[in-house]
């Protein structure tokens, strides 16, 4: 499921109404009990601010891959730079540039990539 599908559930419910008809919720539902809304509203403010954690680090961290973007990746990668050079240039994680060459085939999975690498 989407992310982004799921954080609309679980609003709908913490607003008292159903997500899949848009009807609100019969009082003696579960998800109006106050300590039910109090803890959906808790957990949208956590996603939230991990939404804004994520993209104040990295801009592109969780978009889609161009394939302009492998391509400097790999460059990037088979020249020697260095990690921290990698994610700066193409604002993205350490995580997901393992996963991506890992994908690309540059190393056989990205458990085996060097973290760190100067």
């Amino acid at each position: 499921m989407d992310i982004v599908f799921a954080k609309q559930i679980l609003q709908a419910l913490a607003d008292g109404v159903n997500p899949a008809t848009g009807e609100v919720l019969p009082k003696n539902d579960s998800c109006n009990e106050p300590e039910v809304i109090r803890a959906l509203h808790r957990v949208l403010q956590e996603l939230e601010k991990n939404d804004k954690a994520k993209k104040s680090k990295w801009e592109n961290a969780g978009l889609p891959w161009t394939e302009e973007d492998e391509q400097t990746l790999c460059m990037m990668f088979d020249r020697g730079d260095s990690n921290r050079e990698i994610c700066k240039h193409l604002q993205r994680s350490e995580g997901g540039i393992a996963a991506r060459l890992a994908k690309l085939g540059k190393i056989p999975s990205r458990d085996v990539f060097e973290y760190g690498r100067k």
